[in-house]
C-alpha cells in the first residue's frame, strides 16, 4: 500500500496536524479510502463504454460496492475536512488549495491506473468483468485492509459525532473569508484542457459536497459546463 500513498504524503503530513508521522494511520486510511472508492469509479466510467454487459456489469460492483463501504467514504472525506478546518482556520485559502491538490491526486492516479491497464489489455470486456466482478463480490472492500481498518472505524465514530460542528464552522470561515472553494477545481481545470479549452477561467457554481458544478469560460468566449460527484467530473451539454 504505500507506494500507492506516496504520491500524497506531503499534502497528508501538512492535513495530519496532530501526527508526529506524515505516514499516520489517519492518513493512511484517508488516502486508501478515497483512493479506492474514486478507482472504482475510474472502472465503471471506462467500463461502461466497452459492451451491454460489461456496462451491467458496472453498474451492479458500482451499487453493491457503495452499500458495503459507502460509509467508510463518507468517513474518510470527513477526516480530510476536518483536518483541513483546523488549517483553513487561519489560513483559509491555503487548506482549500491542499484539499483541491489531494483530490486532484486521488482523481489523476485512478484515471492512470485504469488507462494502463486497459490500453494494455488483449480483451477490455474480459478484464472489465474480472476487475468488477472483485468489486462486486467484496474482494476489494475497505474492511478487507487490516491496515486501515481501525483508522476507517475510528473516522466513523469521529464523523457521527463531530461532523454537524465541523460542517457549522466550515460554513463560518466561508462567511468571514467570503472565499469559497471547490475541491475540484484542479480536476475540472484538466479536463477542460482536454476538451481543447486551455487556460480555461473556472467558476464554481454549486459547491455541496459531495456534489459540485463549475462553469470553465474558454479564451474563445465558449464555456463548458461541468458536473462533479465525489470529485469525478463530467462534461455536461
Amino acid at each position: 500500500m504505500r507506494s500507492l500513498l506516496l504520491p500524497a504524503i506531503a499534502t497528508l503530513g501538512i492535513l495530519q496536524g496532530c501526527s508526529s508521522s506524515p505516514l499516520s494511520p489517519t492518513g493512511d486510511a484517508v488516502y486508501y479510502a478515497l483512493q479506492s472508492d474514486t478507482t472504482l469509479r475510474a472502472w465503471v466510467d471506462a467500463c461502461e463504454k466497452v459492451s451491454a454487459d460489461t456496462r451491467q456489469a458496472a453498474y451492479t460492483a458500482r451499487q453493491n460496492w457503495w452499500k458495503r463501504n459507502g460509509a467508510f467514504v463518507e468517513s474518510a472525506d470527513f477526516g480530510l475536512g476536518y483536518d483541513i478546518i483546523h488549517v483553513s482556520d487561519e489560513r483559509a485559502e491555503t487548506g482549500a488549495r491542499m484539499a483541491m491538490a489531494l483530490t486532484w491526486q486521488v482523481v489523476e492516479t485512478a484515471e492512470n491506473e485504469v488507462n494502463d491497464l486497459l490500453s494494455s489489455s488483449g480483451n477490455r470486456a474480459d478484464l472489465c468483468k474480472r476487475v468488477l466482478d472483485q468489486y462486486n463480490n467484496g474482494e476489494r472492500d475497505l474492511h478487507g485492509n487490516s491496515d486501515v481498518y481501525d483508522s476507517l472505524v475510528s473516522l466513523q465514530r469521529r464523523s457521527e459525532r463531530e461532523g454537524k460542528d465541523t460542517s457549522i464552522k466550515r460554513a463560518a470561515i466561508e462567511s468571514k473569508t467570503g472565499k469559497v472553494y471547490g475541491r475540484s477545481f484542479y480536476v475540472v481545470e484538466k479536463m477542460a484542457k482536454r476538451q481543447g479549452c486551455a487556460g480555461a477561467e473556472v467558476h464554481l457554481l454549486k459547491n455541496a459536497w459531495p456534489f459540485e458544478v463549475y462553469d470553465a469560460r474558454c479564451p474563445d468566449d465558449s464555456y463548458l459546463l461541468v458536473r462533479c460527484e465525489w470529485g469525478n467530473c463530467l462534461v455536461t451539454d
